[in-house]
């Protein structure tokens, strides 16, 4: 009888091991506001991917509003960087109803991850997966969520995705970033401060990661710089403007009043 349980709990043991996955499953569907994603694009862009799959039960919007709060501090500490997402996982919900689900929440919606959840490991509601990464790897992959031991690691999960990306990396060639005034009207003065000599571009953000504007900078030295920038045609509200240098980024938080 001990050699059947044995066997039994190594074949469960076996299998689990099995489900585990390294590589990210590609898709491609349209959110709820009816825009086209393709997952592997948006990884070899850069993003990290947060990704629940839900259905309609109270495990998985607790777990969305924990998970809310990780999005939200990601969103500061790296702009635009870390995406949240929301499916259902075959047929919980429409979108309608998934909107009225996640009211409150920042995450994007999408409906059908049957094949999905099927592959990072079957039904268990939710699912959570954090992925990253050029190769499309899985960094994090669990059935189930438990707040006080799962929070820790899907953050360590994220570090290490954005590491991947070289998006923490970002202090190698950038000291320092400030903009002034801030809060600004019609215009701020952003400067900052490059250890060694690298091309330059600028991005203006909203609170939730979406550019508003792109500007090349172009060039520059080692040193001081500085660039003065039009924030007239801005609503408003709070912002990120980012420095992009060698594929890393360095963000601050700007608060217009027009």
């Amino acid at each position: 009888m001990k050699k059947l349980i044995l066997s039994f709990f190594s074949i469960l043991l076996i299998s689990s091991l099995a489900l585990a996955q390294s590589t990210a499953l590609d898709w491609t569907k349209d959110d709820c506001d009816g825009i086209s994603h393709n997952l592997y694009t948006e990884l070899e862009e850069g993003n990290v991917i947060l990704c629940e799959y839900v259905m309609n039960c109270g495990t998985c919007i607790s777990a969305a509003n924990y998970l809310e709060q990780i999005y939200q501090d990601y969103s500061v500490s790296n702009p635009g960087k870390v995406k949240f997402y929301a499916i259902d996982w075959k047929t919980s919900f429409t979108c309608s109803s998934l909107e009225s689900w996640a009211t409150g929440l920042s995450c994007t919606l999408f409906l059908d991850g049957y094949d999905e959840v099927n592959y990072y490991g079957g039904m268990g509601m939710p699912t959570v997966v954090v992925l990253g990464g050029s190769d499309h790897t899985v960094y994090y992959d669990k059935l189930g969520y438990n707040h006080s031991t799962d929070d820790q690691a899907i953050r360590d999960a994220i570090d290490a995705a954005l590491s991947a990306t070289g998006i923490n990396e970002a202090h190698e060639a950038l000291s320092s970033i400030d903009v002034f005034p801030n809060p600004a009207t019609t215009s701020v003065s952003i400067s900052f401060t490059l250890n060694a000599a690298a091309p330059v571009s600028l991005d203006v953000m909203t609170i939730l990661g979406s550019k508003v504007q792109t500007i090349n900078l172009g060039m520059h030295s080692a040193g001081q710089n500085s660039y003065q920038l039009n924030t007239g045609m801005l609503n408003s509200g709070f912002y990120f403007v980012q420095i992009n240098y060698e594929g890393a980024s360095e963000a601050i938080k700007l608060m217009v009043m027009n």
